[in-house]
């Protein structure tokens, strides 16, 4: 699956959940969720020093893809191809610092 099918698809997850409990993933909802789940991403890296266990990599992957999912639905909110975005943004990084 390419990125562009993943942002299509994750759009069409996240609205037949909002659908399911009658709520919606307008930009300040998504902004708000993203922070929860980018603090999840922060407790599954900062497990080995806080709570002296290891990191859940299962679960740090499903946090990740969490994230993915509510950018991709902020992307569609905002008519913005990620994959086109991901490309310039690639691209302007390679220009500014002088890669190939």
């Amino acid at each position: 699956m390419n990125l562009q099918e993943s942002q299509k698809e994750a759009e069409e997850i996240v609205n037949k959940i909002d659908d399911k409990l009658n709520f919606k993933h307008d930009n300040e909802n998504i902004l708000l969720h993203l922070t929860e789940e980018l603090g999840e991403i922060a407790r599954q890296i900062l497990n080995p020093k806080i709570r002296r266990c290891k990191t859940d990599t299962k679960n740090l992957g499903e946090e990740i893809a969490d994230n993915i999912l509510l950018i991709s639905k902020l992307a569609n909110n905002n008519k913005i191809d990620l994959e086109e975005a991901i490309k310039n943004k690639i691209n302007k990084l390679k220009e500014r610092h002088n890669l190939k």
